[in-house]
C-alpha cells in the first residue's frame, strides 16, 4: 500500500533536515585518502549551477489567508532546496487571469499553479472527486483516499484525460468544511434559492441551477464588490477564517452553516509536466513532501483560525444560523441521485465514484465503532 499519508507526518522533519545536512561541512581527505586534521578541513565549494526558477500563480488574491499560507509552503520548499529551486509565488491575476491559471500551466506560461480543483468540473466532471462537492468526504477522509486508496492515480488520470500537460503534485493546502453561505435572510428551505443570484462554483452550482437559482461563477477576488453592488444577492466562499479575512461580515448579516455543499476545500499544486521532468529526483521529493507538510500545516492553521474567526464574525453583529435537518437530507438525496446519473454517462466518473464510495463505506464503518464521538458524549464536560 502506498505510504504517502505517513510521509505527511514526517515531511516537516525532512524540510528541516535537508537544509541542515546540505550545510554541514565535509572533511577533506589528504593525499593518501586519510581525513585531514580538523583545523585543515575545508568548506565544500558552493555550487555554480544556476538555480531552477519557477513561476507559480495562486487562485487567491494577495492578503487572503489561503494565499498567505500557501506562500509559506513555497518559501519552505525554497529553503529546503538549498537555493537550487526558486519558486516565485504570485497572487491571482498577476500573470494570467485567475480562472486561466491551470490552462497557463498546461501551455507552459506558468510552471505551476495552486487552484481550486472544483473549477475544473467544466473540463471533466470527475474533477469534483478531488475537492469539495455536496455530500462528499470530509478533509481527512479525502486525504486517506488520495494517499492510500488510489485517489492520486485517479486524479492524474482525470487531468490526462482532459489533455493537460501537467503533473499533479497533490494538495498544498486544505480547509475543513466551508460555510454554507452569506445571506440577507436565513435559508429555511431550498425554495429560498429560487430566483436568487447566487455566487458559487463547481457542481454545487449545477444543483442550485436545477433548483431555480441564478448561479454566478466569478473569481474570489470579485465577490465582495459584486455583493456590495448587488450584482449577486448571496454567495458561498470558504471557511469562517477566510471569509472573515475577506471582510464579508461588512456586507451580509446572516451566515449559514453547516457546509454540506462543501465538506472539505482543497487547493491543489499542479506543475507543467516539462518543468516537472526537468527536476532532479531529490528536488522532486522535496517538492512533494513540502506540499504534503504544507497541506497538513495549513489544515491545522486554518481550522484553528476558524475557531477565532467565528467569534469575531458574531461580535461584528452577524447572525449564525443552522440549516434545518430536512434541508441537509434533501441536499444529500439530490446530490447522490445526480452522481448516479452522471456515472451512467461517463466511465471515468463512474470509476472515481465507485472507488470513493467503496472506500468511504469501509472507512466510516470502521470509524463508527473505533473512534469515540465527543459530540455525542458532550466532551469536554
Amino acid at each position: 500500500m502506498n505510504k504517502r499519508l505517513v510521509s505527511m507526518l514526517l515531511a516537516v522533519c525532512l524540510l528541516v533536515a535537508i537544509p541542515l545536512a546540505a550545510c554541514a561541512p565535509a572533511e577533506a581527505p589528504d593525499s593518501e585518502g586519510a581525513a585531514a586534521p580538523e583545523d585543515e578541513a575545508k568548506e565544500p565549494a558552493a555550487s555554480t549551477a544556476e538555480p531552477i526558477k519557477w513561476d507559480v500563480q495562486s487562485v487567491w488574491p494577495s492578503g487572503f489567508l489561503c494565499h498567505e499560507e500557501c506562500a509559506k509552503v513555497f518559501q519552505k520548499i525554497n529553503d529546503a532546496s538549498g537555493g537550487r529551486l526558486v519558486i516565485t509565488y504570485h497572487p491571482a491575476g498577476a500573470i494570467v487571469p485567475a480562472n486561466q491559471a491551470l490552462d497557463a500551466v498546461d501551455s507552459g506560461a506558468l510552471d505551476g499553479s495552486t487552484t481550486a480543483v472544483c473549477t475544473q468540473f467544466g473540463k471533466h466532471p470527475a474533477a469534483m472527486f478531488f475537492d469539495k462537492y455536496p455530500a462528499g468526504p470530509n478533509t481527512y477522509e479525502l486525504y486517506v483516499w488520495l494517499y492510500e486508496a488510489g485517489g492520486m492515480e485517479l486524479w492524474q488520470k482525470v487531468y490526462d484525460t482532459i489533455g493537460y500537460n501537467v503533473h499533479v503534485v497533490g494538495p498544498v493546502g486544505s480547509n475543513t468544511a466551508e460555510s454554507f453561505g452569506w445571506f440577507d435572510e436565513p435559508i429555511t428551505s431550498l425554495d429560498d434559492f429560487v430566483g436568487l443570484k447566487f455566487r458559487t462554483q463547481g457542481v454545487w452550482g449545477d444543483i442550485l441551477t436545477s433548483l431555480g437559482a441564478s448561479v454566478v461563477n466569478m473569481p474570489g477576488g470579485e465577490v465582495y464588490e459584486s455583493a456590495q453592488r448587488g450584482v449577486i444577492d448571496a454567495f458561498e466562499f470558504a471557511t469562517p477564517a477566510v471569509d472573515y479575512s475577506a471582510g464579508f461580515y461588512e456586507i451580509k448579516s446572516v451566515l449559514m452553516e453547516p457546509g454540506i455543499h462543501a465538506p472539505t476545500s482543497l487547493d491543489d499544486f499542479t506543475v507543467n509536466q516539462d518543468s516537472w521532468n526537468a527536476l532532479p529526483d531529490d528536488l522532486k521529493a522535496i517538492v512533494e513532501m513540502g506540499a504534503q507538510a504544507g497541506a497538513l500545516g495549513r489544515l491545522a492553521a486554518t481550522d484553528y483560525a476558524d475557531v477565532l474567526a467565528m467569534v469575531k464574525i458574531q461580535e461584528e453583529g452577524v447572525t449564525v444560523e443552522v440549516l434545518p435537518d430536512e434541508v441537509i437530507e434533501e441536499i444529500i438525496v439530490i446530490a447522490n441521485g445526480m452522481w448516479d446519473e452522471m456515472a451512467e454517462e461517463d466511465e471515468l466518473f463512474a470509476e472515481c465514484l465507485k472507488s470513493q464510495r467503496d472506500f468511504l463505506r469501509d472507512f466510516r464503518a470502521l470509524h463508527e465503532v473505533k473512534e469515540p464521538n465527543p459530540y455525542d458524549m458532550n466532551w469536554p464536560r
